[in-house]
């Protein structure tokens, strides 16, 4: 079986890789070499989005891709970055790309993160290939240090399966650098449309946009990792104090409008669960002003079961952040 790591870009690809970096000189080399050194016996498009970093993230796209048919980096132009209340986001720079892509398969990553395994794709792809019913596929991730170290798996376990059920949670069920999915048209429409462009968490709207059309499968092995350097969105700006709260509430009423209510018990249960986290937590006087604006945003679940009164509750007694 040939899985030479390099094809002519002219082959219709059968997995697009997209790679969104933005001021990640310090590790988009290792990333973007870690997609090179994947062994498949089909061919891969890699479209690397290189969003007006101001450090050396470009140079190095460049440096990497270079001779490489299979990679296109493309260099944006510095504009207004799409915002998600006020904060910026590499939304645009990720559906630009999204648009590109022409493979049966995608695949998403951050430019700080990466592959463990050579096989990876292949292993994935073989997976998908025989089980047309599966929508997607993940598997363990581990969590390296700045200093390029590996110290423990991002989750501790993962189901051999998922529905949508396991996927929407509290937390991601598993990190976006292990997750392929079939770019079908509803898949597609799901990701692209307005709850992709609005979900504070991006990366658990592919999940469960992969998941309303089907089950997703893991494959064994530790086989990307994340780096934490404690510059992401989950520590900081979007995600701050009970933000993450209410933009996931926010998000999966979204899905349960674009699903006509199919999972509604479940949705409205991991949504309480995250109600059930803002009571006693610091807030600003505009984070209060946003819980406000959201029960306007949501009225179907908030007016149902007095949750509206939980959320003046909470604001009420809400220590000064």
């Amino acid at each position: 079986m040939d899985r030479s790591p390099e094809r002519p870009s002219s082959e219709v690809p059968l997995v697009s890789v997209i790679v969104c970096t933005y001021q990640h000189g310090p590790y988009i080399a290792r990333c973007l070499e870690s997609i090179k050194a994947q062994r498949t016996s089909f061919p891969i498009e890699v479209l690397v989005g290189q969003d007006f970093s101001s450090d050396n993230t470009g140079a190095e796209c460049d440096r990497v891709a270079e001779g490489d048919p299979r990679f296109t980096v493309h260099h944006w132009q510095k504009g207004e970055p799409w915002r998600i209340e006020g904060q910026p986001t590499g939304r645009r720079n990720f559906m630009r790309l999204h648009a590109m892509a022409r493979g049966r398969y995608v695949h998403f990553i951050d430019g700080d993160d990466g592959w463990l395994d050579p096989l990876k794709l292949q292993r994935q792809v073989d997976l998908l290939e025989s089980d047309p019913a599966c929508m997607g596929s993940y598997h363990q991730t581990a969590v390296m240090d700045e200093r390029g170290a590996l110290t423990h798996p991002w989750r501790d376990t993962l189901p051999e399966r998922m529905g949508l059920e396991e996927v929407v949670g509290l937390r991601a069920p598993f990190h976006p650098s292990s997750f392929i999915w079939r770019n079908t048209p509803a898949i597609r429409a799901m990701i692209t449309g307005p709850g992709g462009w609005k979900a504070g968490s991006g990366d658990m709207w592919f999940f469960a946009s992969a998941a309303t059309q089907g089950h997703l499968r893991g494959v064994d092995g530790e086989m990307s990792y994340y780096t934490r350097h404690g510059q992401g969105l989950s520590s900081q700006g979007l995600f701050a104090r009970t933000n993450i709260h209410r933009l996931r509430i926010l998000q999966w009423q979204r899905l349960d409008q674009l699903t006509a209510g199919r999972w509604r018990a479940h949705l409205d249960a991991v949504c309480d669960r995250h109600l059930d986290q803002v009571t006693g937590a610091p807030m600003t006087g505009l984070d209060k002003r946003r819980w406000l604006l959201a029960l306007g945003r949501a009225p179907r679940y908030f007016m149902a079961q007095r949750r509206w009164a939980r959320v003046l509750g909470a604001l009420r007694t809400a220590p000064q952040a």
